[in-house]
């Protein structure tokens, strides 16, 4: 129990210091990344992406 509250506490300060530092934004930590479940079934059954 207590090495969770050390680990939360580390991951909690870690965060706040980031955020007072004014660390750059990087997207990837808010954002999928690559395609989704549709779009790789969708290429894998052959059909275009775009459906224009």
């Amino acid at each position: 129990m207590v090495r969770r509250f050390k680990s939360l506490f580390a991951h909690w300060s870690r965060r706040l210091k980031r955020q007072l530092a004014g660390e750059r934004y990087h997207p990837e930590l808010h954002y999928m990344r690559g395609p989704g479940p549709k779009t790789k079934a969708r290429m894998a059954n052959g059909e275009s992406v775009r459906e224009s």
